[in-house]
């Protein structure tokens, strides 16, 4: 019997196995991330940064696309910029938003973050997936993202 098998996987069976890879990722990920100073959540919000480019990134979009509450995100930013790696501005386009950005100091850095990260993460974890099954499991994670983008939360019974 394949205990993979869809039809064998109970929905418990399957909240255990992602709730264990979850911490699991983020158990290696802070590990790696630790000689840096920064957390994996304070990594995505830098790398999310960094992707905005030079314009900076609007407080509110970097909330969205990380998946994240405004007042969380506002709490490690405030911690980000005391600590020189972020700076936050005042968006000339609309005064009531801010815009964030990486320092060039720490921007220095995230190369080799990455590749410590991506490096640390591939020996300790992606090393026992095929290639191939790596690229399909990291494709479906994208579309179920995009499918909670797209779905409304439900009415529940009365």
């Amino acid at each position: 019997m394949d205990k993979h098998a869809l039809s064998k996987i109970t929905t418990y069976q399957a909240g255990i196995v992602q709730a264990s890879m979850h911490r699991l990722l983020q158990k290696k990920s802070d590990e790696i991330l630790k000689p840096f100073g920064i957390t994996k959540m304070q990594w995505m919000i830098i790398g999310s940064v960094l992707e905005a480019g030079s314009a900076g990134a609007r407080i509110s979009d970097l909330a969205e696309s990380i998946g994240t509450t405004i007042p969380y995100l506002t709490n490690s930013i405030n911690l980000l910029e005391s600590r020189g790696i972020l700076i936050r501005a005042t968006n000339d386009k609309d005064s009531r938003s801010k815009l964030v950005t990486v320092s060039p100091s720490f921007a220095r850095k995230c190369k080799q973050i990455e590749a410590e990260l991506r490096e640390g993460l591939r020996k300790a974890i992606y090393s026992r997936v095929d290639p191939v099954e790596f690229s399909i499991y990291i494709k479906v994670m994208y579309e179920l993202m995009d499918v909670g983008k797209d779905t409304k939360p439900t009415e529940t019974a009365k």
